[in-house]
């Protein structure tokens, strides 16, 4: 094919001279045939192609399948039911319920009941009435002095800088119409997580972003100024997250920009590191000390952590420490392994952590075999996006879950899987301002507001058709999971709560 291309293109460059000669308005053609045949012979000479350089410019054709291998699968190849993470399934619930147009659906389910871990809900013979509930949970231990009421949904972190300005300020926008928290991630406290007044849990990570000395360390001073501001209602100290848990993360220096430099308290243009540990606390009971300081720096607002789940050994150990010291965060998110991310190392992507389902139930069950669960608030987070996997969440032990890709296809997400590369198609994932214009807020942050709106009534005809008049009747029994393909079991067999055990 080498050979091949070299023979073709000394003809083509051939007869392309004679025919300029005799026909000199050959020129238009000469001007598409030259750059392609250019192109051809760069790959031809290039040495890190293999493909390119066996098949001198057909050979891009395959490398531009390669990059939008994913694009040409969502649209063209895969079915309603196929597609990862989300299957269009799962992103046509979204989409309807944000744009608050028709939410039915003909024909039955595309989702097999025969398949190996297919989950389904138990309705009941008589559905209640009416359901009672304003689907809100106080979040504060007996050590807090501003609880906080909380949605039993709201908007996981997400940083302004991974995410853009447009989609920060829509997120706002939205939840401050449907009355949710929005997490700020671990990028900071900026002017677009104020712009409406929604509630904001303010998330510290391991760079602690907006709080920080000039050496990287926390900074109380910075912290209390942004704990103390009204808005921030929630304060949550990321330890580890599900899409990269135990691993740090980069901010290329190319997105690094001035203004987001100054919302992240580092020096603009330089990449920077955010480490998989924290250099305030290295154990349980500098953990317990650093939540002590920060409630005291917020006036006694909830402190948080967030982690996703690994050793569970490390687990119960903190736990037990909690319980001697009698000294806890006011909540925990737990972060299941298929959590999303921006970017991820490729290992703690595809096979760290522990699930959100197992995570869960393990988290209530350690919590309430150590006599603090009472205490402690469990939100949870990982793919959940309907009023089903609100429910098994809930039924699982928590009190509350978190959604970021939810949110995400509210704003307009199509799954691209380009959120590392600056590239995002809709103006989600990236600071190129012509792309950013493609995300009108006022139109996004009230889809934003109609996903959340839509899913919570769908959750409260969920529960009536289940005979459940509020959350206080939810319980395993009611969700069935396919063992086999002739076996099938409660979450009450599965998932044995610690007084059976």
């Amino acid at each position: 094919m080498r050979r091949g291309f070299i023979i073709m293109s000394i003809l083509l460059v051939l007869v392309l001279a004679a025919m300029l000669i005799l026909y000199p308005l050959w020129w238009g053609v000469a001007l598409i045939i030259i750059p392609l045949l250019i192109l051809g012979l760069i790959d031809y000479c290039q040495k890190s192609n293999n493909i390119r350089r066996t098949y001198p410019l057909f050979g891009r054709i395959t490398n531009l399948l390669e990059k939008q291998r994913h694009v040409f699968q969502e649209i063209v190849l895969l079915n309603r039911a196929e597609g990862k993470p989300f299957n269009w399934i799962q992103k046509e619930i979204i989409y309807k319920r944000a744009a608050d147009a028709n939410k039915s659906q003909p024909f039955g389910t595309q989702i097999p009941y025969d398949k190996v871990g297919r989950e389904w809900f138990t309705h009941s013979t008589y559905p209640v009435k009416e359901v009672n509930d304003d689907f809100r949970v106080t979040v504060g231990s007996s050590l807090c002095t501003q609880p906080y009421s909380s949605s039993i949904l709201n908007l996981s972190g997400m940083s302004y800088g991974s995410i853009s300005k447009n989609a920060t300020l829509a997120l706002n926008g939205g939840a401050k119409i449907a009355g949710f928290a929005q997490n700020t991630g671990e990028g900071g406290f900026t002017p677009y997580h104020q712009e409406y007044g929604a509630d904001i849990i303010f998330q510290i990570g391991t760079g602690y972003f907006g709080c920080r000395t000039k050496e990287g360390n926390f900074d109380p001073e910075k912290f209390r100024d942004i704990a103390l501001h009204e808005v921030v209602k929630m304060i949550e100290i990321k330890i580890s997250q599900g899409a990269k848990p135990g691993f740090g993360a980069i901010l290329p220096a190319k997105k690094n920009t001035e203004e987001i430099a100054k919302f992240r308290d580092v020096e603009k243009g330089k990449q920077i590191l955010s480490p998989p540990h924290h250099s305030a606390f290295g154990s349980d009971e500098e953990m317990i000390f650093f939540i002590d300081k920060l409630r005291k720096l917020s006036n006694g607002k909830p402190i948080g952590i967030k982690l996703c789940i690994g050793q569970k050994d490390e687990f119960d150990s903190m736990a037990q420490s909690l319980a001697k010291n009698q000294n806890y965060p006011d909540f925990i998110a737990i972060d299941g392994a298929e959590g999303g991310t921006g970017a991820a190392h490729m290992e703690s992507l595809h096979w760290a952590g522990l699930p959100i389902v197992e995570a869960i139930h393990f988290a209530h069950s350690t919590l309430v075999k150590h006599k603090i669960r009472d205490e402690i608030k469990l939100m949870a987070a990982g793919k959940i996006i309907s009023a089903f996997d609100i429910y098994r969440m809930l039924a699982l032990g928590a009190d509350a879950c978190y959604s970021a890709r939810g949110m995400m296809f509210a704003l307009g997400c199509v799954q691209s899987l380009k959120c590392n590369l600056d590239k995002c198609p809709t103006g989600i994932t990236t600071m190129e301002p012509s792309r950013v214009k493609s995300l009108v807020v006022e139109d996004k942050k009230t889809k934003v507001a109609n996903y959340h709106k839509n899913t919570m009534e769908a959750f409260k005809e969920l529960l009536g058709s289940m005979g459940l008049e509020n959350r206080k009747g939810i319980q395993k029994k009611y969700i069935v999971r396919r063992i086999n393909e002739t076996e099938t079991k409660t979450y009450d067999e599965i998932f044995v709560n610690p007084s059976k055990e």
